[in-house]
C-alpha cells in the first residue's frame, strides 16, 4: 500500500481473553482508502460464490446456521486455525482470487490486478488486517478450496451424516455416533488431514484449541458461542446460555431504573440476538423472583421492558 493510503489507517491494539489483537481502522468514514475498500468489496461479492461450508461473512448465514447444521449429530471435533488472518499468503491469495473471480466468466480480473487489489487491502507483505472491510471476503476466497477438499476427505471416512462447517477460522466436524467412548483413530485422521491441507496454504492448526465431545456422554456442546442442548428424550435445541440471558436481564433493568439510555440500543441488539437463536420463550429460564421484578415495573415480560427503553 502506498504511503498516501497508509495515512488513512489507524492501528489499535485490543485485549480480549488475555490476548492482544492488532486491529486496523480507517482514519475517517469518508477517507480514500475506505471508499476504495467499499468498491473492492462490492466487486468481489458480486462475482465470488462462497463455499457452502462457510457460515461466516456470508449474507444470510450466521453463527446460528453454523450451530444448527450440527443439531442432531453426536460426535463433535472442533478445530481452530492459528493466527488465521495474519498468516494468509499473498501469492496464494492472488491465485485464488484470479481463479474464483474468473470462474463463471473469463477476464473479470487479471493476475496483475489481483496483486494490486491485495496490495491496497494489506498493510504488510503477509496477512490481511483485522478491521478492513475487504478482509472477510478475501479470507473466504482463500479457504474455499480447502473447504471442498476437506469435506471430500471426510466423505471417504463413511461416517454417518458427517457435517462440516467453518465460521472464519473455527472448524466444526460432526457425525452420528453410537456409544459413549471416543474414537482416537478417527479424530487423528481428521485432525491430520486438516493440518496437511492447511499447511499447503501456509496455515496451521492451533493445537491448544483442538477438542472433541460426545453428546452421548454430555448433554450440551458449545459451537461458536451457541449451545446445543439435549434432554433425556434426545430432544435438541439451541440456546445462548444462561450467562448471556442473565446479563441481558441485569443490564435491561439497570437501564430502565437509572433512565440512562446510553446503551439502550446495545441492549435491544442483544435481545434481538437472543430471540434469533431461541425465538420466543427464552424468559422461562428466569426465576419467579426475577419475573416479579419485571412485573413490579409494569411490564408483562423482559422483552416488553426492553422495547420501552429510550421511548
Amino acid at each position: 500500500m502506498n504511503k498516501n493510503l497508509m495515512n488513512d489507517v489507524i492501528i489499535c491494539h485490543i485485549t480480549t481473553n488475555n490476548k492482544v489483537r492488532k486491529i486496523a481502522t480507517y482514519r475517517s468514514f469518508d477517507c480514500e482508502l475506505r471508499q476504495k475498500h467499499i468498491k473492492i468489496n462490492a466487486f468481489l461479492k458480486r462475482r465470488f460464490i462462497p463455499s457452502i461450508f462457510s457460515k461466516g461473512y456470508v449474507q444470510g448465514r450466521s453463527i446460528y446456521h453454523n450451530a444448527v447444521s450440527h443439531l442432531y449429530n453426536d460426535y463433535f471435533i472442533m478445530l481452530d486455525i492459528h493466527s488465521f488472518f495474519p498468516s494468509i499468503c499473498h501469492k496464494q491469495l492472488a491465485e485464488r482470487i484470479f481463479y474464483e473471480i474468473n470462474l463463471k466468466k473469463d477476464n473479470q480480473i487479471s493476475k496483475v490486478e489481483c496483486n494490486q487489489l491485495i496490495d491496497v487491502c494489506s498493510i504488510n507483505k503477509r496477512g490481511l488486517p483485522l478491521g478492513f472491510i475487504t478482509s472477510p471476503v478475501l479470507s473466504n476466497i482463500y479457504l474455499k478450496s480447502f473447504d471442498g477438499q476437506f469435506y471430500g476427505f471426510l466423505k471417504t471416512l463413511n461416517l454417518e451424516n458427517v457435517i462440516y462447517t467453518r465460521y472464519a477460522d473455527d472448524l466444526t466436524v460432526s457425525f452420528k455416533y453410537q456409544g459413549t467412548d471416543k474414537d482416537p483413530k478417527i479424530e487423528q485422521m481428521i485432525i491430520g488431514k486438516a493440518s496437511a491441507l492447511l499447511k499447503k496454504l501456509g496455515l496451521q492448526l492451533n493445537n491448544h484449541k483442538t477438542r472433541s465431545y460426545n453428546l452421548n456422554v454430555s448433554n450440551h456442546i458449545r459451537i461458536t458461542g451457541i449451545n446445543i442442548v439435549k434432554d433425556g428424550d434426545n430432544y435438541r435445541k439451541l440456546t445462548v446460555g444462561r450467562t448471556l440471558k442473565d446479563k441481558l436481564f441485569r443490564e435491561a433493568l439497570k437501564c430502565y431504573d437509572t433512565k440512562d439510555y446510553a446503551n439502550a440500543e446495545q441492549i435491544k441488539g442483544l435481545l434481538s440476538f437472543v430471540l434469533s437463536i431461541e425465538k420466543q420463550g427464552f424468559e422461562e429460564c428466569y426465576s419467579e423472583r426475577m419475573k416479579n421484578m419485571v412485573f413490579e415495573r409494569g411490564f408483562n415480560s423482559l422483552s416488553e421492558l426492553i422495547q420501552s427503553l429510550n421511548t
